[in-house]
């Protein structure tokens, strides 16, 4: 399978996943990384520039995936980092050895009993808000109202977002052809 991704930096390699966006999504912070470590942040299969699955998408399979991307580039056993389904990914890898040392932020997928349901439903509904409402993003991604009302369900701070990384997030969200799957 082909992965988009970005890789840039020198030292020691850092895996960085996509949280169901794309590479991006770390853009705030590539600039300190890279300094340190040699970064490589992919797009994972279904979102960004990277195609998506044939089959059933889960975290067994993404992990399957990521692993034959560490394999062929003589990655295996680097260290990772991963934000929400990134986050739960990078958990995964780390269970079956194909990672080294893990930074697993806010991972996602750890519902029980009715928040799996409620989840998936508000999921569901902000993605269609957010597809039905894309010729209207670059003006609510704008502003920190905008931002605000658009982020309300991912980020605790979304005034203080960066406008244009809102705007691309909200297009590559919305453009994601498996982004309304549940990832079991």
């Amino acid at each position: 399978m082909h992965f988009n991704y970005y890789r840039r930096g020198r030292g020691k390699p850092l895996l960085l996943h996509g949280l169901g966006s794309s590479w991006r999504s770390w853009t705030p912070v590539l600039a300190d990384l890279t300094a340190q470590r040699d970064v490589i942040a992919l797009d994972l299969p279904g979102f960004g520039h990277t195609a998506p699955l044939v089959g059933k998408q889960s975290v067994a399979t993404l992990a399957d995936a990521v692993t034959g991307f560490l394999s062929a580039h003589g990655l295996l056993g680097i260290d990772a980092v991963g934000s929400s389904m990134g986050a739960r990914l990078v958990l995964e890898l780390a269970r079956r050895g194909v990672v080294g040392a893990v930074v697993s932020l806010d991972p996602g997928g750890f519902q029980r009993g009715w928040e799996k349901p409620f989840f998936y439903r508000t999921g569901q509904f902000s993605l269609a808000m957010i597809r039905l409402f894309q010729p209207l993003m670059p003006a609510l991604t704008a502003n920190p109202i905008g931002r605000s009302v658009v982020y309300a369900q991912y980020s605790t701070h979304p005034w203080a977002l960066d406008a244009r990384l809102s705007l691309i997030e909200m297009q590559t969200y919305a453009a994601a052809p498996t982004a309304h799957e549940p990832h079991a």
